[in-house]
């Protein structure tokens, strides 16, 4: 499943004739229900709620969070490790996502490609910038809900 997945990604970010066949416009619902589950994940991500993010992902979800760091796949090693970046992280952070561009590469299936900047809180009550990401991430429909099945975050300073 990993190497189709991983096809469909990059014949969709590499080739726009392929991409112009196969992917097909977002509904505005859609695209509501999907700006719903970023700003979700979002809001999970600062509260470092992760039984929330856990939920977000499906039981084949993955993650991977660096081109240098290796693919968490399955629902309890993704819980595990955002348990673990969650418990290193000192002081307030925000995580903010913007999504770029959206388009559904099968029915139940959508590509997303997604501005991300993590800021922490000074103790003045402003945010800096942390670090800012493009994220690339298939979600897919499962009994009515979206859910994240692929997310590949590439850090941009």
């Amino acid at each position: 499943m990993n190497r189709n997945l991983l096809f469909v990604i990059g014949l969709s970010l590499a080739s726009g004739a392929a991409q112009s066949a196969m992917a097909t416009p977002v509904s505005a619902a859609d695209r509501q229900a999907l700006e719903r589950l970023a700003a979700a994940n979002d809001a999970a991500w600062g509260a470092k709620d992760v039984k929330t993010i856990s939920v977000q992902y499906t039981a084949d979800g993955s993650v991977r969070v660096s081109p240098q760091s290796a693919v968490v796949s399955g629902q309890e090693p993704v819980t595990t490790f955002f348990s673990q970046a969650f418990a290193r992280r000192q002081g307030t952070h925000r995580h903010i996502t913007t999504l770029d561009h959206i388009e559904l590469v099968a029915p139940d299936m959508a590509l997303a490609d997604a501005s991300v900047r993590v800021e922490r809180q000074q103790a003045d009550g402003r945010w800096s910038l942390v670090r800012t990401f493009r994220n690339v991430s298939l979600a897919v429909r499962e009994k009515g809900q979206w859910k994240l099945r692929s997310v590949r975050a590439i850090p941009q300073n």
